[in-house]
């Protein structure tokens, strides 16, 4: 029993006990819209009756007044107690025999001693000496029936225990009524609403007497629920899986079959499948499954769909059913990004897979999804699915333009060449969906060799092919990339031509998402053109298109190129007012990469926030509002992107948000973020403006600041006595050995520092870690450490120095 309980709470226990038998009052206690009576509501969890509520109530008080008896009773409620019972008179049923025989079955006049009521009947019966002690009793039992019913709201196992009370109390007069206990075991093999045209033809196949009139009896007494002008029905779960366990499996398995076919004549696949599983007819279900699994992927709730393959995969089936329903799996987790599960649905469908080709096919989905996390071991895969696939077939096409497309991230231009010339030439030229996606990886492996003439020309042929396919979705996409590539070659008509019949083509198919992007590029082509009047009036369309379905990026680039058009013609008022609107998006939504645009801006054209009690956005810009309730939570100083765009910036001497987007597969705002997080953590330093901007290893800038002097960023070099904590750094070996600088012990001991070290010929402050701090606590870190050195000194963690930076251990942390 809790020790304490709240006084309220026992005054209102108290009263119910002493309404017991007064449903009406019962109804009206507060305790009968508390979540006490939840279990209770069997019938109706969602809108019950005041009375189902009472009853409810009076069921938990009961079940409260079990918890009571030091054992099972001999004689339980609902069972005349002979008065010659021992238990009477044993003190450890005291305060059980008090409340169930003055409140919940009260003693009947008849028994009443001489010259007495329930309180002196109880006294001869049960042997407490005096009233003052049976008053005693009696106050105990209602604190230790509130203490139960306290505990009843906090604990699952109760809950079910006065749960099944209730549907066995709910179900009892049932057992009189074998027509109403029919019907309702048929409604208990359907799940949520259901049609009533379906129970009743279900009832008709039972023979079932006069269905109508039974199911409006259920409904009468509230056993189903209708809705819809009687058109659904709904049964509360807990009964439907009440009776459903009640019923024989042989005729259960007739029912879902029954269902099956109803479901099938309407084409409601996953339906089919259900109840064929529940039939014990897990191949035909799994055969079903798998035949209209294109449509499913594309149609179907991917959590329902999943949900069906997941338990048809527990049932029995043959490898072949076993290792494609495994694949599939895998593809919907891939696509849901759970890559963990979706590798493990493969390596279970490698079980069941016992040819080379289905190997092959499996270690193809395989590479693909190691991609992400390690590109050799993608390779790997790529090579035992070729070895397997042979020389042909469409899984090899498939394999190639994938391969491809993992060459063309990691910059290996022959083996990319190499690998799609040969998927274009092994494509069928009946499959026009597949040399179209070959021929878009081509256009963009010509546009990453600056081959532009080249990229428009596969581009062009794979629009071709994708409207000969009819697709109008990849027709419209395919005419967006190919006015892109136009705008890059400075084609500016032939690129506002392509969005112009993009956003045609997102028109028809009543896709207002494109077709505003596809009015926001008209606009940029026309300003990259130099006719920035239209290029105003374009952007204003779109900007508009923007706001009506809330699509949030095109609305801020809308503004933020706005902004820039309006200051290039002088009208430097209303772009003011469209900057300010720009920044006010950009930081409520956190789209970094399109706040540090709106930055470089501001400093071109010498804009400023109208509202004060904003900060200014030089203080953030570019990174994420770390000190806002809502921002997004803290990045891993060094997660698996963060220490992929660390290696491109040492690699490939710079990393830029659309490099580090083709090669980690994130969404521009998601690299941006986590670039200009890094930059915020002294790990990248960006170079460059506006949508220009690049990221360089850190300490590649402090070198040439170095050599330079240029500590203050305005060319002037900083003396010794500009800052108390400032050391020279000309020679680090020596500074690290007379004297050493060293961290407090208690700075090392909070962010978990084993070890400081200076870099050799650089001012660069190398920290190792027992275990990598996150964004906001090594940001807190860098500002101690500042207050000990000085802050002209970067602060690193070991693992992110450029290969061939040495370090000068100074002390490692006790």
């Amino acid at each position: 029993m809790p020790q304490f309980i709240d006084i309220q709470f026992i005054e209102q226990v108290n009263e119910a006990y002493k309404a017991y038998g007064s449903i009406l009052t019962l109804s009206r206690s507060p305790l009968a819209t508390s979540p006490l009576v939840t279990p209770t509501l069997v019938l109706d969890p969602l809108t019950p009756t005041p009375e189902e509520r009472g009853r409810g109530l009076q069921l938990a008080l009961r079940w409260a007044l079990g918890q009571l008896a030091p054992e099972a009773p001999r004689y339980p409620l609902g069972e005349f107690r002979p008065l010659d019972d021992p238990t009477w008179r044993d003190p450890a049923w005291w305060r059980y025999n008090i409340l169930r025989h003055r409140y919940v079955e009260p003693l009947h006049p008849d028994d009443f001693v001489d010259s007495g009521r329930y309180t002196e009947t109880l006294l001869a019966l049960t042997g407490i000496p005096t009233a003052d002690a049976f008053f005693d009793v009696r106050n105990r039992a209602i604190r230790a029936a509130a203490a139960a019913l306290e505990q009843l709201q906090s604990t699952q196992t109760a809950q079910d225990d006065l749960q099944q009370q209730a549907l066995t109390l709910v179900c009892a007069p049932l057992t009189r009524r074998p027509e109403l206990w029919a019907m309702l075991g048929i409604a208990a093999v359907l799940d949520g609403v259901f049609p009533r045209t379906l129970l009743l033809t279900l009832a008709n196949a039972e023979n079932v007497h006069a269905p109508d009139a039974v199911l409006d009896a259920l409904i009468q007494e509230r056993f189903i629920l209708t809705g819809d002008a009687g058109v659904n029905l709904w049964m509360a779960p807990a009964l439907r899986t009440y009776i459903y366990h009640r019923e024989e499996r042989a005729r259960l398995r007739v029912r879902h079959d029954r269902v099956a076919d109803y479901f099938a004549n309407r084409h409601q696949v996953l339906d089919v499948v259900h109840h064929l599983r529940l039939a014990e007819r897990a191949e035909a279900a799994a055969d079903h499954l798998l035949t209209h699994a294109a449509e499913l992927s594309s149609d179907a709730p991917a959590a329902g769909v999943r949900a069906e393959v997941t338990a048809l995969l527990a049932d029995r089936l043959h490898d072949g059913q076993r290792r494609r329903l495994q694949v599939w799996l895998s593809d919907l987790y891939a696509a849901a990004g759970e890559t963990d599960a979706a590798i493990d649905a493969c390596r279970a469908a490698l079980k069941a897979a016992h040819t080379p080709v289905e190997q092959g096919a499996i270690f193809r989905r395989m590479g693909k999804l190691y991609e992400m996390r390690n590109q050799l071991h993608a390779l790997a895969y790529y090579r035992q699915a070729e070895e397997a696939l042979g020389s042909e077939g469409a899984e090899l096409v498939t394999l190639l333009k994938d391969r491809g497309w993992l060459h063309i991230h990691r910059r290996a231009w022959d083996e990319a060449t190499a690998d799609l010339t040969r998927a274009l030439a092994l494509a069928p030229t009946a499959d026009i969906i597949t040399r179209a996606d070959v021929l878009d990886a081509l256009a963009a492996l010509h546009r990453y060799q600056h081959d532009l003439p080249a990229a428009i020309q596969c581009a062009q042929e794979s629009l071709a092919l994708r409207e000969q396919s009819g697709d109008l979705l990849r027709v419209a996409k395919s005419l967006g990339n190919l006015g892109l590539l136009y705008t890059a070659t400075g084609e500016h008509t032939h690129a506002i031509a392509a969005h112009e019949e993009a956003r045609a083509v997102a028109q028809r198919l009543g896709n207002p998402e494109l077709a505003a992007t596809a009015t926001l590029n008209i606009g940029l082509a026309h300003h990259l053109a130099g006719d920035r009047v239209k290029a105003v009036e374009v952007y204003r369309t779109s900007l508009a298109q923007a706001r009506e379905i809330n699509y949030v990026l095109v609305e801020l680039r809308a503004l933020s190129n706005l902004a820039e058009a309006l200051a290039e013609l002088g009208e430097l008022e209303s772009a003011q007012r469209y900057w300010q609107r720009g920044v006010e998006l950009a930081r409520r939504e956190e789209f970094d990469d399109e706040r540090a645009y709106l930055q470089e801006l501001a400093e071109r054209f010498g804009f400023r926030k109208s509202d004060a009690r904003q900060a200014p956005i030089a203080s953030d810009a570019g990174i994420p509002a770390l000190t806002s309730a809502s921002s997004q939570p803290a990045v891993d100083l060094l997660s698996a992107e963060d220490a992929l765009a660390l290696d491109l910036a040492r690699r490939e001497g710079k990393v830029t948000p659309r490099r580090l987007m083709e090669v980690a597969y994130l969404s521009k705002a998601t690299a941006t973020r986590r670039l200009t997080a890094l930059a915020a953590a002294g790990l990248l330093t960006p170079v460059g403006r506006g949508r220009g901007t690049s990221y360089v290893i850190r300490g590649d800038r402090v070198m040439k600041r170095l050599e330079t002097g240029d500590w203050d960023g305005q060319g002037e070099a900083r003396s010794d006595n500009d800052e108390p904590h400032s050391l020279n750094f000309q020679s680090p070996i020596s500074q690290a050995h007379s004297p050493p600088i060293s961290l407090p012990y208690a700075i090392c001991a909070r962010y978990g520092i084993l070890a400081v070290g200076w870099v050799v010929d650089a001012p660069i402050l190398a920290l190792r870690f027992a275990q990598f701090p996150d964004l906001l606590t090594f940001l807190a870190l860098r500002a101690e450490v500042w207050q000990e050195v000085g802050e002209t000194v970067e602060v690193l963690p070991v693992e992110a120095l450029a290969p061939g930076q040495v370090v000068a251990w100074l002390e490692e942390a006790a």
